[in-house]
């Protein structure tokens, strides 16, 4: 069932309400690079056995959203060899990409309000686990949520108080890239940043390599990065050619595509950085806009798949590590939770889609 609302996002899929209920958890998802939400559709049979309504949402530029406009992509500048060489080029394009994602954010807020002024969304009871919100951020989309709480606190509430709704926001098998992390030493492998791979075959390589399992013993000298084990194979080949054409959109991560822009001009400007650090730390009061709510209640779950890509481990130990060293410095950080999923893959919703939905909606820190 699709749900029309008024969002430049795109609804692709809405389970409904499960009948009868008066606690259900509304479960809402943005999904990540090249793939859209559309790979999350084996979720959907399983909403109602878990008292939930799944909200599948794609982003701009992706099937059945609104394209990007000229003032859209002006924010998302694709500097020239001799404009990354100038100071003030340099500095102009991330104060550009940090209006972008704000910008960003705010189509998820404002998409979450849409859906509680429609009347279907039940406030949330944390201490039971029901009701309210769930929205999650899959891979690169983990991006978009960390967007949404560095600067939740300056949209102002007006009618509609989010926090009273919102019950958790995921960080769903978000790679170190996606979070602003340095690069381990020696670098993690990525097909999408590997010199000796041409532009144009950088993608359809990515797409293997993305789905594959990669065991991981435990430590950081443990992960590894370039090779998947055959056996579970990867994801996408146990997919159709129909299949993969139906849940993703190429052009978007192709050189000159809007997610492959953020990606590679994000790194380099410190953008995921700057909205990860923002993200973590309750901002000050004065920060805080008048009529506006820092979600200071709002838990945040790291979802991380066991035998996922090496470098979503390497981004949920340095997140780990992150908090600690904040702690002991006596910072004032969000309530973050970290969950992992045994022997998972980044494709988890896919080949084991309730193992990826009870991670989204249970208490317990392993899922098996």
């Amino acid at each position: 069932m699709a749900l029309t609302l008024n969002s430049p996002l795109h609804v692709l899929e809405d389970s409904g309400i499960p009948a009868g209920s008066t606690d259900f958890t509304t479960v809402v998802i943005l999904h990540g690079f090249t793939w859209h939400s559309g790979i999350f559709t084996k979720l959907l049979p399983l909403a109602h056995p878990h008292n939930a309504r799944i909200v599948l949402v794609n982003r701009r530029d992706y099937l059945g959203s609104k394209p990007y406009t000229e003032d859209d992509r002006a924010l998302l500048p694709d500097l020239s060899p001799e404009e990354w060489a100038d100071a003030g080029q340099v500095a102009a394009a991330g104060e550009k990409m940090k209006a972008f994602m704000k910008e960003r954010a705010h189509e998820v807020h404002d998409l979450l309000v849409e859906l509680v002024r429609g009347g279907n969304v039940v406030v949330a009871d944390r201490e039971k686990n029901t009701g309210g919100i769930v929205v999650a951020g899959w891979s690169l989309g983990g991006s978009w949520m960390t967007a949404l709480l560095a600067h939740v606190a300056t949209f102002p509430t007006e009618e509609v108080k989010l926090s009273d709704y919102v019950r958790r926001v995921v960080i769903f098998d978000s790679p170190f890239l996606a979070l602003g992390y340095p690069r381990p030493e020696p670098a993690l492998y990525s097909p999408l940043l590997d010199p000796e791979i041409a532009p144009e075959d950088r993608q359809p390589l990515f797409m293997k390599w993305v789905s594959g399992y990669f065991p991981y013993g435990g430590t950081p000298d443990t992960l590894e990065g370039k090779t998947p084990l055959q056996d579970p194979p990867p994801t996408i080949s146990t997919l159709t050619s129909e299949e993969i054409a139906r849940m993703t959109c190429l052009p978007v991560g192709e050189p000159g595509g809007s997610d492959e822009i953020l990606v590679h001009s994000g790194i380099r400007l410190g953008l995921f950085a700057y909205l990860r650090e923002r993200a973590l730390y309750h901002p000050e009061d004065e920060k805080v806009v008048a009529g506006g709510d820092a979600w200071r209640d709002v838990e945040v779950r790291c979802v991380t798949g066991e035998w996922s890509l090496a470098g979503v481990l390497w981004a949920t130990m340095l997140l780990k590590q992150e908090l600690e060293d904040a702690k002991v410095k006596g910072l004032s950080t969000r309530n973050v939770r970290f969950v992992l999923i045994r022997r998972a893959n980044h494709f988890v919703q896919w080949d084991a889609p309730e193992l990826a939905l009870r991670s989204l909606l249970g208490k317990e820190d392993v899922f098996e």
